[in-house]
């Protein structure tokens, strides 16, 4: 039973055209329910069914997370998911230029320290759009159950055929 589903953002739960999060110039300002604009024109684009799958797994009880490779400081990340009104759906998200491997790891061992939740790998759901971030997932955590934007599933909305 899957306990714990952990994204990744860019070219998961957004477009971002080629381009990481950390390379949007501030200010960022939300020109619509699914976009977001830079000061120089960039844009960020939220998928269709993000915001309801994130609300069916919240319902289900299911915790959500994200793990990024972006920078951390400035986490425009979190300044994204703050703008699309997002940020209160994830619990621990680590933005930073760490494995993602081992930064499932540590969302699994903050939620046992600070939630008292003890998930094991299997438990666990990891969404990408790269399949080397897969491998390392698989890798750090064995059994974790992983799926690959653009071979697995098309679109973040098919991750409930998977709960």
């Amino acid at each position: 039973m899957i306990k714990l589903v952990i994204f990744d953002a860019d070219e998961t739960l957004w477009a971002s055209y080629g381009y990481w999060a950390s390379l949007l110039v501030p200010p960022l300002k939300r020109v619509s329910d699914n976009e977001i604009r830079d000061s120089e024109g960039k844009s960020i684009r939220l998928f269709d069914g993000v915001r309801q799958t994130l609300e069916t797994l919240k319902n289900k009880g299911i915790l959500i997370s994200l793990v990024s490779m972006n920078d951390r400081e400035p986490n425009r990340v979190a300044e994204c998911l703050e703008l699309f009104g997002l940020s209160h759906y994830f619990i621990y998200p680590q933005v930073n230029w760490d494995d993602k491997g081992q930064n499932i790891l540590r969302i699994i061992e903050l939620l046992r320290e600070n939630e008292g939740k003890v998930i094991k790998c299997g438990e666990v759901l990891f969404v990408d759009d790269h399949l080397s971030n897969i491998s390392k997932a698989i890798k750090a955590c064995p059994g974790i159950k992983a799926l690959h934007i653009g071979t697995d599933i098309s679109q973040v909305t098919e991750i409930i055929n998977y709960i």
